[in-house]
């Protein structure tokens, strides 16, 4: 039976590691975020990488890790994806191992396959992010939680603890998720063991045992106090809407993630395409969600005293996150709380194995492994094919591809050139400018307070988006660039589609009307008006010599004509 068990559990780790490693090589390069895991572990110095680790608004604990991944190995592209798909593999394992903890093997195996197809592991597995470490931790918290209030014994209580304390130092917002998932283990631990009732009772035994996890999170607290405190609105560049827990669960139990990065605040992009009904997204998307929505509510009714406990946890984790994210502190994107995204394996493994009648359950579970391995395999935008649009590669290409030469200038809109070094070995052999997310208030609004005008910008620049095209964006273009190029000179502005999208006439549109205004990313109108001026900028004395786009990035270069 252990061979067995052995020969399954070394299948799965199979199809996982082929999965994760399928199109691992991204010919896009890493994009912004990977970019900067990497900008801060690659530091040299032992004080950069504090300074860059505490500007971070996540914890260090990945930084760590991946530091020391790039001290063993090499450091490219490659490589530093392999980190991810470590962590995720190991993930695979965790997952049998807390399955089989909480009822048997058949569990445990059905939770690793689970692991080992889902879509979102695989995407994350793919990312130069904390996620997939975060994914690992947070499936060990799950075992040895599920072991603790089984057993009661003091060391798993205290590998509980040190495996929280390990889950903050990943994840800032870890530490909401470990406050539930230890209270709700202290208050079951007391009611079901006399011995825990005795050391709960001494405040100073209680204090031994949770020191280590109130040490992390009094050195990680100034990372928690920089998002519930900080000037800045993490959601300048999206916004709050209801439907966004749908998003979530779509990403989680489907193979189709649509909240990666952003989703829209009404489904009706997905459900219709091109005025029909999109019966891909419907078979795809929502079937699978449906059969894990009604599985998780059948393991709900069991009534299991310690996956129900587990699920609280979840439940008040995501009310903390979905406030936070109603006020504007955070995004509710599925990566955001995928603490919580174990326990909803096991919860739906559970309620699928709680079905009497076998045939039911297995033609349940053919449907919903079946679409998804069916979508991973033969769909272009599976997880492990999505092309990441904004890879700081792209950008590269597009340049060594047109007919700039070194001393054409090259603006650069969104982001600085320090994003696409990386890449760009000859950078510093162009003149290049920009007017990125950094230095924007000053070029644009000339504003020298970036936090006001963030946090202000909608209600104190609303009469300069009417102006058009934008003075101060045409006077540093003709300050900096246009004079100063000569006749036959050459100059390249690089566009990031995904934030410069609207036209001058659909600015105009949007701020006539109050609630499109309202509702409306201020970064959107901010660098459409942007590129809308460098565009108009240009129409004289200019011809345009070529626009390419790739991804999510447009060049366009112009040639000085008189």
């Amino acid at each position: 039976m252990k061979n067995k068990t052995f020969f399954y559990l070394f299948i799965i780790l199979i199809i996982s590691f082929l999965f994760r490693f399928w199109y691992i090589d991204k010919p896009e390069g890493l994009w912004n975020d990977e970019y900067v895991s990497w900008y801060i572990a690659s530091k040299n110095s032992f004080s950069e990488f504090i300074k860059y680790v505490s500007k971070n608004c996540h914890t260090p604990l990945y930084y760590i890790f991946l530091k020391f991944w790039l001290i063993i190995f090499p450091d490219t592209d490659v490589s530093l994806r392999i980190s991810s798909v470590l962590m995720s593999i190991f993930t695979v394992i965790a997952m049998f191992f807390a399955g089989k903890e909480f009822k048997d093997n058949k569990t445990g195996m059905l939770c690793a396959f689970f692991a080992a197809v889902s879509s979102f592991y695989i995407y994350f597995a793919q990312e130069v992010r904390l996620y997939s470490l975060l994914a690992f931790v947070s499936t060990l918290v799950m075992w040895t939680c599920i072991k603790l209030l089984k057993e009661g014994k003091k060391r798993y209580f205290a590998l509980f603890i040190i495996l929280n304390a390990l889950l903050c130092a990943v994840h800032t917002l870890g530490i909401a998720f470990s406050f539930f998932i230890i209270l709700f283990s202290i208050i079951y631990l007391y009611k079901n063991f006399d011995e825990w009732k005795l050391i709960i009772k001494n405040f100073r035994e209680t204090l031994k045992y949770i020191f280590p996890l109130l040490c992390v999170i009094l050195l990680i607290s100034p990372f928690m106090f920089s998002i519930l405190f900080s000037k800045t609105l993490s959601q300048f560049w999206s916004e709050f809407s209801f439907f966004k827990p749908l998003y979530v669960f779509i990403d989680y139990f489907s193979p189709v993630q649509c909240n990666i990065t952003n989703s829209p605040s009404l489904p009706d992009i997905y459900l219709f395409k091109e005025g029909k009904l999109n019966y891909f997204f419907i078979v795809f998307a929502l079937i699978p969600s449906l059969i894990a929505f009604i599985a998780i509510i059948k393991a709900v009714l069991l009534k299991n005293k310690i996956l129900n406990l587990l699920l609280y946890a979840c439940l008040c984790f995501f009310a903390v996150t979905f406030m936070l994210s109603a006020v504007g502190k955070m995004i509710l994107l599925s990566k955001y709380i995928s603490e919580i995204y174990p326990i909803l394996i096991l919860a739906f493994v559970s309620g699928i194995l709680s079905f009497k009648q076998i045939q039911l359950r297995n033609i349940i579970l053919f449907i919903y492994f079946g679409l998804s391995l069916l979508y991973l395999y033969y769909s272009p935008e599976s997880a492990p094919k999505i092309m990441r649009r904004e890879g700081n590669n792209l950008p590269v290409i597009l340049i060594e591809q047109s007919r700039l030469k070194p001393n054409d200038f090259i603006i650069l809109t969104y982001y600085d050139k320090d994003k696409f070094e990386r890449y760009f070995k000859n950078i510093n052999d162009y003149k290049i400018y920009s007017i990125s997310k950094f230095n924007f208030n000053e070029h644009i609004f000339n504003n020298p307070n970036y936090y006001r005008t963030i946090k202000e910008g909608k209600s104190l620049y609303r009469e300069q988006f009417k102006e058009f095209p934008n003075k101060n964006i045409i006077n540093w273009t003709n300050n900096l660039v246009i004079n100063m190029m000569p006749k036959g000179g050459k100059a390249g502005i690089l566009y990031l589609d995904g934030v410069s999208f609207f036209s001058n006439e659909t600015i105009q549109n949007i701020i006539a009307d109050d609630y499109k205004y309202n509702k409306t990313s201020f970064v959107f109108l901010t660098f459409s008006m942007l590129k809308n001026s460098l565009m108009y900028a240009f129409k004289d004395d200019f011809r345009q010599d070529s626009i390419t786009q790739i991804g999510d990035w447009t060049l366009i270069v112009y040639e000085k004509i008189k």
